[in-house]
């Protein structure tokens, strides 16, 4: 059973590692939040307001949490696989 544990180790590590530099790169892409200064006058109540949810930045956040989630995860299991295989 240990080595089956070292396995899982290695194979969320590198999972991990994949997810990081996943990471990275879709915060690279988002465009910064500095330039919505029409926020505060009322201006960005555009038709291009509206449509939120359908613009390339959108979904670059929805994968922002998709992927921090899956890192949680896979913390969590590395930790449990960690202490499992030391019980042994």
């Amino acid at each position: 059973m240990y080595e089956v544990y070292s396995g899982l180790l290695i194979a969320l590590m590198v999972l991990m590692v994949l997810m990081a530099i996943g990471m990275i790169v879709v915060v690279m892409l988002q465009s910064g939040e500095s330039g919505n200064l029409g926020a505060i006058t009322g201006a960005a109540e555009s038709f291009f307001g509206k449509n939120k949810a359908k613009t390339m930045d959108a979904k670059f956040k929805r994968w922002t949490v998709a992927i921090a989630v899956a890192m949680l995860v896979c913390s969590v299991l590395f930790f449990v696989f960690y202490l499992l295989r030391n019980a042994l």
